[in-house]
């Protein structure tokens, strides 16, 4: 049997992938507390905030926090969907302030009074509760946490 150059670099490619995903150790990262809230508007039913969150990444690899998806509660009612708008990738070695932007889906308009009338945006994160998956990434391996119904606020020790 003749082995065909094509095979041989298949071979050492798949070689190459399971040698370097055998390599990386991670460490755990931690998200130290939301330091501040920002209201970014409102358009139609999607209230726009943004985040500034601590988090430390003690790895020597940056890490990409590429989705961040969970349905969201105030007070016992389902509000809708909230999600980080943009990827977040975190520096090698470091803590550091990150800012979030993150959008909230109404499903209904008058769910943007009920979050108005809950006092300031400090207060939104004890009353908010939400449940749903963070996805990250830092090549060659990719992860999914599942996040079980919480205050917004004590999230960071989810992760």
């Amino acid at each position: 049997m003749k082995i065909t150059p094509i095979f041989k670099r298949i071979a050492a490619l798949l070689f190459i992938s399971f040698a370097l995903a055998s390599c990386g150790n991670y460490n755990d990262i931690n998200v130290k507390g939301v330091k501040d809230v920002k209201f970014r508007g409102l358009k139609q039913n999607v209230v726009l905030l943004s985040f500034e969150i601590e988090i430390d990444n003690p790895n020597t690899r940056k890490i990409s926090v590429i989705e961040i998806d969970f349905k969201a509660w105030l007070n016992n009612r389902e509000l809708g969907s909230f999600r980080v708008t943009e990827p977040i990738t975190l520096i090698p070695c470091s803590r550091q302030t990150y800012s979030v932007p993150a959008e909230i889906e109404l499903r209904t308009i008058a769910d943007a009074f009920r979050i108005a009338s809950s006092g300031s945006l400090e207060k939104l994160l004890d009353r908010l509760e939400v449940e749903g998956k963070v996805k990250g990434k830092s090549f060659p391996v990719r992860k999914t946490i599942k996040i079980e119904r919480q205050s917004l606020k004590d999230i960071s020790s989810s992760l």
